[in-house]
């Protein structure tokens, strides 16, 4: 299994520039509608503060208009900029998996079949075949993993626009920080799967998952290496849902 780092720590720009335009204009033609709802969120905030102002006997004054629109201005910053802020997002978690990286050896996680455990031609065959499958599985599920990663990301920077809007209404907030929370947790995958390779390539290194009983071409000894490549599947198959988890989606 080969975890190509230029993979994980693409932008979204590089990783396909036709989906990043594409997907750019998709945000661009629902940003007006995000407008549009700043407009109405703010409209029915002060009509609130005027409803509750008015019930005390006062008005609106010039701090309160002031503290609004200054609020409201820097939702409409946000709002315009929600495709950069989605890009930063990514980037910044790619400069973590970089880090990683680079204090780390070179992550190329192998699945070494032991055929001695055979005692025949044939029994070698099977290992070895089987051990091949283990090893082409990983790297297609990994190749998944990481298309199906910038799908998320893709999709969510399409619809920011609108979802960055929804914070400045009180009952509404928790969709906008879900949101970033799930790009941030779709872009925090990179991470998760590069620990995961160096970890289990370390683990492999020291050979901790030996079978310690049977003799030396006993079919556990053989299959032991296989049974590594299996849970390192489960454990990528699970990286979305630890990365989830840790930041709370």
């Amino acid at each position: 299994m080969n975890l190509d780092i230029r993979e994980l720590t693409s932008s979204l720009s590089s990783y396909s520039s036709a989906t990043n335009q594409a997907v750019n204009m998709m945000a661009d033609a629902v940003r007006p509608i995000g407008y549009i709802l700043l407009g109405l969120f703010f409209w029915f905030e002060m009509a609130s503060w005027s409803q509750m102002v008015k019930s005390r006997g006062g008005a609106l004054t010039q701090k309160i208009w002031l503290e609004a629109l200054m609020k409201y201005l820097f939702a409409f910053i946000m709002l315009s900029a929600s495709s950069q802020i989605c890009d930063a997002i990514l980037e910044l978690l790619n400069i973590v998996v970089k880090v990683i990286a680079h204090v780390t050896p070179t992550i190329k996680t192998t699945i070494d079949s032991n055929i001695s455990g055979g005692k025949g031609w044939f029994e070698k065959q099977i290992i070895g075949f089987v051990g091949f499958i283990v090893g082409k599985v990983s790297n297609i599920i990994l190749g998944i993993i990481i298309f199906l990663r910038y799908l998320d990301l893709y999709m969510l920077k399409a619809i920011a626009p609108l979802l960055v809007a929804f914070f400045m209404m009180d009952s509404l907030r928790s969709v906008t920080i879900n949101f970033l929370k799930y790009f941030a947790a779709s872009a925090f995958i990179g991470v998760i799967l590069i620990i995961v390779s160096v970890v289990y390539d370390s683990i492999v290194a020291a050979d901790i998952l030996k079978v310690t009983t049977g003799s030396s071409d006993s079919w556990g000894t053989a299959f032991a290496s296989i049974v590594k490549g299996v849970i390192y599947i489960f454990v990528m198959i699970g990286s979305g849902r630890k990365a989830k988890q840790l930041l709370g989606v």
